[in-house]
C-alpha cells in the first residue's frame, strides 16, 4: 500500500464557523480531495491519532513533551518536561489574544541566546532547552497534572479559556507570568524588533507534566516503512524513539521509493513561512497528491485537519455524483467518531 498522510497541524476553524462558512480562496485541489473523501472522522489530537496509525500503543499515555524530549535531551533523565512555544500575544479591551500569525520561529543561534539569558534569570531551578525552530523544552518543574492546550489551536483567538487548568495549573500560570515579564524586558527582544521580527510575548507552556522515564516502545511492522516530514518537535522525538530517520522538510514531489510505504507530512499553512501558505500548499503538495491518486501511484491519502480525518482512495474519482462543496464548507461539516 502506498499511502500518504498530510497533517495541517495549525488549521482549526472557530466554533462559530460551523453552519456559517465564509467565502474563502477556492483551493481547487483541496476541494477535490475533500469532495471525494469518506465521511470525516473525528480526530481530537493528531499526535495521538498518528501513534494509533503506527500501532504504537506503548506511547498512548506518554506526554507529548516527553516524546519530543527524546530527540533533544538526555534520554536517561527522569524529570517533568514541558513544551515552551514562543508566541506573540496582543491585549484587547477585554481579553488577550494570540496573534493570527503568533506562533514564532527562531534560528538556532537565536534560540541558544534565549536559553542562555533564561538561565541568568531562572537557573538553577528551571532550564530552557532549544527544541527545533518552533519550540523550547522546559525542565525543572516537579511532575504535576495540568490540562493544557496546543497553541496552534488558538491562532487569532482569545487565550482566556485555554490557560492551564487542574492541580498543577497555579504553578504553570505563575511561571508563565514570570517568563512574560522577563521577555518584556529582554534585550534579545529588542534585537528582534530592530531586525524587523515580532517580539516574543511569552513562552506558552503545554504538553508536559509526565515526569517519568519513557522506555522505547515495541515497534510495529509499519514503522520501518514510514517516513516522517515536518518541523514539529513531537515528530522528531517519535523518530528518535522508534529509530526512524529524523524528519526532513516536506519533499518537493511525492515519488515513492521501494522502502517507503507510508509518508507522513506535517504542514503549518496558517503559521509557517509564506511558501507554506494554503495557496502554495494547494498548488504543490495537494496537487501532487491528487495527481498521484488519479494515476494510481498512491492508493490512499489521509488529510488530518480541523480535528477531522479525511480518507481518500484511488477509486475516489469514480464518485462523480458527490455534491460539490468548497473546502472550507467540508472542514466545517460534522464528523463521526473515529474508529480506534
Amino acid at each position: 500500500m502506498r499511502r500518504l498522510t498530510l497533517i495541517l497541524s495549525d488549521l482549526y476553524l472557530p466554533e462559530e464557523a460551523d453552519g456559517a462558512v465564509e467565502v474563502a480562496a477556492p483551493l481547487p485541489n483541496l476541494s477535490w480531495l475533500l469532495r471525494f473523501a469518506r465521511a470525516a472522522e473525528r480526530v481530537d489530537d493528531w499526535r495521538r491519532w498518528l501513534l494509533r496509525q503506527l500501532d504504537l500503543p506503548d506511547l498512548a499515555d506518554v506526554a507529548v513533551a516527553d516524546i519530543a524530549a527524546r530527540a533533544f535531551l538526555d534520554p536517561g533523565r527522569d524529570a517533568a518536561t514541558w513544551l515552551a512555544t514562543p508566541v506573540r500575544l496582543s491585549a484587547r479591551l477585554d481579553h488577550v489574544r494570540l496573534e493570527t500569525r503568533g506562533l514564532l520561529r527562531l534560528e538556532a543561534d537565536e534560540a541558544a541566546a534565549f536559553c542562555a539569558e533564561f538561565a541568568t534569570m531562572f537557573a538553577p531551578h528551571f532550564q530552557l532547552h532549544a527544541a527545533g525552530e518552533r519550540n523550547f523544552l522546559l525542565t525543572g518543574l516537579e511532575p504535576r497534572s495540568a490540562r493544557t492546550v496546543d497553541p496552534a489551536r488558538l491562532l487569532g483567538a482569545d487565550i482566556g479559556g485555554a490557560l492551564p487548568d487542574g492541580g498543577g495549573a497555579p504553578l504553570l500560570r505563575r511561571l508563565g507570568a514570570e517568563i512574560e515579564m522577563w521577555l518584556h524586558a529582554s534585550e534579545l527582544n529588542v534585537t528582534r524588533e530592530r531586525a524587523g521580527k515580532p517580539r516574543i510575548s511569552t513562552l506558552w507552556l503545554w504538553g508536559g507534566g509526565g515526569g517519568r522515564r519513557v522506555a522505547l516502545p515495541r515497534l510495529s511492522p509499519q514503522v520501518p516503512m514510514t517516513r516522517l516530514h515536518g518541523t514539529d518537535a513531537f515528530l522528531h522525538g517519535l523518530a528518535a524513539m522508534t529509530r526512524m530517520a529524523a524528519p526532513t522538510p516536506a519533499p518537493v514531489n511525492l515519488d515513492q521509493d521501494a522502502s517507503v510505504e507510508h509518508r507522513v507530512i506535517e504542514l503549518t499553512p496558517m503559521s509557517g513561512e509564506p511558501r507554506d501558505s494554503l495557496d502554495n500548499l494547494d498548488a504543490n503538495t495537494l496537487a501532487a497528491a491528487r495527481h498521484a491518486l488519479e494515476a494510481g501511484a498512491l492508493t490512499a491519502v489521509d488529510i488530518v485537519v480541523n480535528d477531522r480525518r479525511f480518507h481518500i482512495t484511488s477509486r475516489a474519482r469514480w464518485k462523480f455524483w458527490r455534491h460539490r462543496r468548497g473546502w472550507l464548507e467540508n472542514l466545517a461539516r460534522p464528523a463521526v467518531s473515529a474508529q480506534v
